[in-house]
């Protein structure tokens, strides 16, 4: 299938996990503030992502090896999993940087490795699918922690 909302994704999805997978050895002093554009970006292009529907979403299984990231002091910062439960005030509850990075970077590893084995419908749904019910809320929290860590 091609279309340019999806090659757009696909080249932020690259982008991403390189930033990941050589966070560690990257000496930039930018590092904080690249992981945040490049969240913002695959966070935006995730949007716009087509719907589709796969010949076979549960039949494939995937070996994600993931990398090692250590954000040190900024790794644990406080979150609020429901802001808008107005009749069950809850407690804000730690949540971790570099589990929010790597849950992400799980994600949309699996769909890289979907699309590059010509799964492309499926690598888009899975894409689209586990942005709305998982890696979405791990990247606006991690955009909100980075956002506080480059600019407080």
């Amino acid at each position: 299938m091609k279309n340019k909302a999806v090659d757009n994704f696909f080249n932020s999805a690259i982008y991403y996990c390189n930033l990941v997978e050589n966070f560690n050895s990257n000496q930039e002093n930018d590092k904080l503030k690249n992981l945040v554009i490049s969240l913002l970006d695959l966070y935006s292009k995730a949007l716009l992502l087509p719907d589709v529907e796969p010949k076979n979403a549960d039949s494939y299984e995937f070996d994600v090896f993931l990398p090692q990231i250590n954000f040190e002091q900024y790794d644990w910062y406080w979150v609020l999993f429901n802001p808008y439960n107005l009749n069950n005030i809850e407690e804000p509850v730690f949540g971790s940087l570099s589990d929010d990075i790597l849950d992400i970077y799980k994600d949309v590893k699996e769909g890289i490795l979907l699309y590059d084995q010509n799964e492309q419908l499926e690598a888009i749904w899975h894409w689209k699918f586990h942005f709305q019910a998982h890696w979405g809320r791990h990247a606006v929290d991690a955009i909100r922690a980075l956002h506080s860590i480059n600019f407080n």
